[in-house]
């Protein structure tokens, strides 16, 4: 865990919210479903742990290029939104704010990850439904999205934020 911009709080994990285009779209991965891990299925925000000596925006920026092949020098951090905590595990999540600096061309780099696609934000404007999910079998409030990922949890609540901050801007 790594200690985050003098705050009275440390960080476990941090995620790159990488927008482009107008209107804006986010890159989102999907935990690879065949895995069988604890995210198999969830679409994802591309993040992860920190390591030790990790800044946020250094791990935000390895894992992107780890899980869905987005070289580092081809992003630039414009900030960052405010932290998160996931509600089964109670990690804590410093969210990244970048945009491309160019062209990308992002695919799955690793075993963990098995789509990686561009989302529309708006989809957070519309209420989320109770679905089952098709990895744990239980039942999320989210989406489920094209070819098969759920959007729920602290991503859905990491974009919902980012898409208020960005009416307010």
């Amino acid at each position: 865990m790594e200690w985050f911009e003098g705050e009275t709080f440390r960080a476990d994990a941090a995620v790159l919210v990488l927008l482009w285009g107008e209107p804006p779209r986010v890159l989102l991965v999907r935990k690879n479903c065949s895995v069988g891990s604890y995210w198999s299925c969830d679409a994802a925000l591309p993040g992860g742990r920190m390591r030790e000596g990790e800044t946020p925006e250094e791990a935000a920026l390895r894992e992107a290029w780890e899980e869905a092949w987005v070289h580092p020098a081809m992003v630039r951090v414009t900030g960052f939104l405010p932290v998160s905590r996931t509600r089964l595990r109670n990690i804590t999540v410093v969210p990244v704010l970048a945009e491309p600096r160019g062209p990308l061309c992002p695919r799955p780099n690793s075993l963990e990850v098995d789509q990686v696609f561009w989302l529309p934000l708006s989809i957070v404007e519309r209420r989320p439904e109770e679905i089952v999910h098709p990895a744990r079998g239980i039942r999320v409030k989210g989406y489920r999205l094209v070819g098969g990922a759920v959007l729920w949890g602290v991503t859905y609540r990491i974009l919902r934020t980012l898409k208020e901050v960005l009416v307010r801007h």
